[in-house]
């Protein structure tokens, strides 16, 4: 809350300048305590530190896909994600349960209390009482969780409590003014994306559902806004679709209404909150290179400058001067920019020790930037770095100059245009997928389930799953998940076909649901491409009671 104190306090300084600047007659005023106005200093004044990049001490684990959050004292507490040892000995014995907190003033980092579970991509945030939230991810078998547990920086212990109403990963989760934790979307266990939301009470230990969004998200972002609601931009599969709408919840009703529609769809992208109270967006999968900015109170969205490079999975952080740091991304990217906003540009600063994506960082307090772990060219990094951005020199009048011109602009066009209305939500669609016409193969006999449900097999191997059963090959890290989810139809009795609708998860990215036909008349149809991999439901038949029992195979032909 002290971040977000300090933001709010340099936002109401960009007011301030913005008044002092547009009335002829403005005076410079003093606050309580005899200080006066400094609109017209440079928002940071020392610039003697040397530009660029410089190691810190590693972390004790390598990780990517982990999670961090900055505590009230300054130091960093990173928790999670997935482990060097998975690179070796497969995808689900790499979840970490792990925690350590970086102090930047020794530069030393020290371990702390473990988790109850191992998690990857949770959610973490810093409660108003200096303790950390963490909830959801994704834990054993890539199942999503709904645990929730709080770490006391004093013990540094963490207790389980009240779990969410709905297990979740791939979530987003911001602290709202009155020190709730409001979560939003994910997957839920069934490996399905939802739109739904809840908020916990820290006070009580207790989590309320609120409304739900207008669209299913993972991926997203959300941003806590100075007025206390909440943007939501974006999301989507990896490899598409991409959502191109936002919304907001508003914490006073309990409801969400429309932020318009970004100029790009995006998923895995970045929105940070800039000193002016516009929030920055960056970046996305497919190569974006696009930016753009939304400005709340117009609530209208203003394409900006390109980047450099494309980004995903990288990193954004705001500057102490009004600006935003962008580094690393998917693709091995090495590079760090900063967005200039009152010149509205894009300029490269400097490069990384190593080339990370999947990885985390935090503003200082003394304006540097922490850039931690992640995935690197050739391995999972424990190593850690700051970077030292250039000062621009701009004051506050400068920062707020700029908002309010781009403000009018967006103002003018919104006083000229149709109202943006209430975005439908993107359909459900089938994934592009090509059947097993021409292929002939001899699968092996059919295995059963295992008791929990999740059944991991080399390729190839059919498996009877009952409904929400899954097989998973060869593993969850570098192989499939299939999920029987429902039988569509079944007219078989009659001469016709049935057919079953089955999940596809590939690692980190849901590929959604496809249906498999099973043809007396074309035994191609039971057989999809999907990515690399092929599905297959090569039998429908019943259990003794009656239920639907389907048998099926991951394969490469």
């Amino acid at each position: 809350m002290k971040k977000i104190a300090a933001a709010l306090a340099l936002i109401a300084a960009l007011l301030i300048a913005a008044a002092c600047s547009s009335s002829p007659a403005s005076t410079s005023s003093s606050d309580d305590s005899g200080s006066t106005d400094t609109g017209s200093e440079a928002v940071v004044s020392d610039s003697s530190s040397e530009i660029g990049t410089e190691p810190i001490t590693s972390m004790f684990e390598g990780r990517q896909f982990h999670s961090m959050t900055v505590l009230d004292d300054g130091r960093l507490l990173v928790i999670a994600g997935k482990g060097i040892q998975a690179q070796s000995a497969g995808y689900g014995s790499g979840h970490l349960d792990s925690a350590e907190v970086y102090d930047p003033i020794t530069d030393k980092w020290s371990q702390t209390g473990s988790m109850s579970i191992v998690r990857e991509l949770p959610a973490i945030v810093t409660l108003d009482d200096g303790r950390a939230l963490v909830t959801g991810g994704a834990t054993v078998n890539r199942n999503s969780t709904d645990i929730t547990e709080i770490w006391d920086p004093a013990t540094g212990v963490w207790t389980v409590v009240t779990p969410m109403n709905q297990a979740r990963e791939k979530l987003q989760a911001v602290v709202l003014p009155d020190g709730r934790v409001l979560v939003i979307g994910g997957t839920n266990f069934e490996a399905q994306r939802t739109a739904t939301a809840e908020i916990y009470d820290p006070a009580t230990d207790t989590w309320t559902d609120v409304a739900s969004m207008s669209e299913k998200r993972i991926w997203h972002t959300a941003t806590a806004l100075p007025d206390g609601r909440v943007l939501v931009t974006g999301g989507g599969n990896p490899d598409g679709p991409f959502l191109g709408s936002a919304e907001i919840f508003d914490p006073a009703s309990g409801e969400w209404s429309s932020a318009g529609e970004m100029n790009v769809s995006r998923t895995q992208h970045s929105a940070t909150l800039m000193a002016d109270g516009r929030v920055l967006v960056v970046g996305g999968r497919s190569k974006r290179k696009t930016s753009e900015i939304y400005d709340p109170l117009a609530n209208v969205w203003i394409t900006l400058a390109d980047t450099n490079a494309p980004r995903a999975e990288h990193v954004a952080v705001a500057l102490p001067d009004g600006g935003v740091l962008i580094a690393g991304g998917s693709g091995n990217l090495d590079s760090v920019e900063v967005y200039d906003p009152v010149n509205a540009t894009w300029a490269e600063v400097g490069v990384m020790d190593f080339t990370r994506y999947r990885f985390v960082a935090a503003t200082l307090e003394d304006g540097r930037v922490a850039l931690i772990g992640g995935q690197g060219t050739d391995k999972l990094l424990a190593e850690s770095e700051v970077f030292t951005p250039p000062a621009s020199g701009h004051t506050t009048n400068d920062l707020a100059a700029a908002a309010e011109a781009a403000r009018v602009e967006a103002l003018e066009l919104v006083a000229n245009a149709t109202p943006t209305p209430v975005p439908s939500p993107t359909p459900e669609v089938e994934r592009s997928a090509k059947t097993g016409a021409g292929l002939d193969i001899d699968f092996p006999v059919a295995e059963a389930s295992n008791a929990d449900g999740r059944t991991q097999v080399p390729l190839g191997q059919p498996v009877k799953l009952a409904l929400a059963e899954a097989v998973i090959s060869p593993d969850p890290g570098t192989g499939a998940t299939a999920t029987f989810l429902e039988v569509v139809e079944d007219n078989r009795a009659s001469g016709g076909a049935a057919v079953v609708k089955v999940d596809i998860r590939m690692a980190f990215a849901d590929l959604g649901s496809t249906d498999l036909t099973l043809d007396p008349n074309d035994a191609s149809l039971r057989l999809k491409r999907l990515g690399k991999f092929w599905v297959g439901v090569l039998e429908l038949e019943e259990d003794a009671d009656g239920n639907p029992i389907a048998t099926v195979v991951l394969f490469v032909p």
